[in-house]
């Protein structure tokens, strides 16, 4: 017994021996212990703040003990996503500690307050390769610095990296170009963007562009939408994390492009977490599809919807679009999941699979044609929607029975088809209605397939047991 002993001591100091934690300094007066204080192994990790949470960064191996020590009475700490089954061991009135062993993007929620400045913690493993401080086509933000007002224009085969500590206020963007790149453990901080002169459409914003990446970068106090490729081709956004509560802080905003991976983002926004769309000024035959969503961690707040496809959807096809393997922890309002076709697009060939729901309050699927202000042919005038748009379940979106016949909206009406929700699980909260609502008989939804819909790990199996409205509809099943 004492030779077993003896091995296992061994065994673990030499996993110990092996556990490493790197962090970086935060520029002067960034960072803060407000809230949270952070330490990992030990090493005390910069904890940042923004008006709807506070966030740590650190790189690891090995296996490591998170503690974290708070200005808040802790009684409870929900630590989400919850099908890593991470547990808390409460050290004291206002200390916790966990253990983690792979890289992660997780949130941790104190009492069952989700508003009370959640703290989330974004790990990764250790950068296996990073570009050249030299080489003339990497633009290089240094650790612990403070960059203001930047407004960086990039060029063909250039690289931003933003190191560790970093913080970039500004915005990004290319036109036209080929093999640019957005990378490193650094901030963008959104603040002021809105205020800036010559401002571009997002916080980095990417237009006919072709083999693009951003990853593992922050992106913090959004005042506009954040990630957005526009018109472009082999575009790739890995592992970014966002942390935003504005009210047009899109997180992703994927517009008429093609060939895109979307891979292990972890998105808090008030807005869309992520939005298909396929608007600007573009031949019609320029479509959106080949869309890949997987590996994120979404938490949408108190409009927009996580899962978006729409609204504003002016191309010929929107198609071949599969978002899987996600895990939506909140959506405080909206919808889960939607599909919202506001303009002349075919949207087919459309998949979520695999993908969990902890805490979702108003809608779960939510799949409609539609005439509204963001339409090609809306209206957008204040005085207008007060006297026209039918405040229910979209929010303000349909306008009254009278404008539906008008053929110059007719005309613009598209439709939604074959689409399968597979595998979607209800772990938490309430069980959400869902809609499924076309415009008219010949503007409908049609082949929609709920293959094993479970709620707290019952299999449901007729529409009316999973709270769904149908109408203008064909084929819609359950099974």
């Amino acid at each position: 017994m004492k030779k077993t002993i003896l091995i296992l001591s061994v065994i673990l100091l030499a996993i110990a021996a092996h556990a490493e934690v790197i962090t970086w300094n935060a520029p002067e007066g960034f960072a803060s212990d407000r809230y949270y204080q952070v330490r990992v192994n030990g090493v005390e990790v910069p904890v940042f703040d923004t008006p709807i949470a506070s966030y740590a960064v650190f790189d690891f191996t090995g296996e490591v003990t998170v503690e974290v020590n708070t200005s808040f009475d802790v009684r409870w700490v929900d630590i989400r996503p919850l099908r890593m089954n991470l547990a808390p061991e409460y050290t004291g009135d206002n200390s916790f500690s966990f253990k983690l062993s792979n890289p992660c993007n997780i949130s941790l929620e104190l009492n069952g307050r989700i508003r009370q400045q959640p703290l989330f913690i974004f790990s990764n493993a250790p950068e296996k390769e990073r570009p050249s401080k030299e080489d003339k086509n990497v633009v290089w933000f240094e650790g612990g610095k403070l960059y203001k007002d930047v407004a960086l224009e990039l060029e063909d085969n250039q690289t931003v990296y933003i190191e560790g500590g970093a913080v970039v206020q500004g915005y990004i963007w290319a036109e036209g170009k080929k093999n640019v790149k957005i990378m490193g453990r650094g901030i963008m901080d959104g603040q002021f963007v809105s205020q800036m002169p010559n401002r571009k459409q997002g916080f980095i914003f990417l237009r006919d562009c072709e083999n693009v990446t951003v990853e593992d970068i922050i992106l913090h106090n959004a005042s506009t939408w954040q990630i957005v490729p526009w018109n472009s081709d082999k575009v790739t956004i890995r592992n970014a994390r966002i942390v935003s509560e504005h009210g047009g802080d899109d997180g992703m905003d994927i517009v008429r492009c093609t060939n895109v991976v979307v891979d292990g983002v972890f998105a808090h926004t008030k807005d869309d977490c992520i939005a298909i769309k396929s608007h600007g000024a573009y031949p019609d035959d320029e479509n959106t599809e080949n869309i890949l969503v997987r590996n994120c961690v979404f938490w949408n707040s108190i409009w927009g919807n996580a899962i978006e496809i729409g609204f504003e959807l002016y191309s010929d096809e929107v198609k071949n679009i599969r978002f899987e393997n996600c895990d939506i922890i909140h959506v405080e309002d909206g919808a889960t999941i939607s599909i919202h076709n506001a303009d002349r697009a075919k949207v087919s060939d459309v998949v979520f699979e695999n993908i969990r729901v902890e805490d979702s309050r108003q809608k779960l699927f939510d799949v409609a044609i539609f005439y509204s202000k963001w339409s090609s042919d809306g209206i957008r005038d204040e005085e207008y929607e007060r006297k026209n748009y039918v405040f229910g379940a979209w929010d303000g979106v349909l306008v009254p029975p009278v404008e539906k016949t008008d053929p110059k909206h007719l005309e613009r009406r598209g439709s939604v088809e074959n689409i399968l929700f597979k595998d979607i699980q209800v772990v938490g909260g309430l069980l959400p209605f869902s809609v499924f609502c076309g415009y008219d008989d010949l503007h409908g939804i049609e082949g929609v397939t709920i293959e094993n819909l479970t709620y707290m790990g019952k299999r449901i199996t007729t529409l009316r047991e999973a709270k769904v409205s149908q109408k203008y509809t064909r084929d819609i099943t359950i099974k």
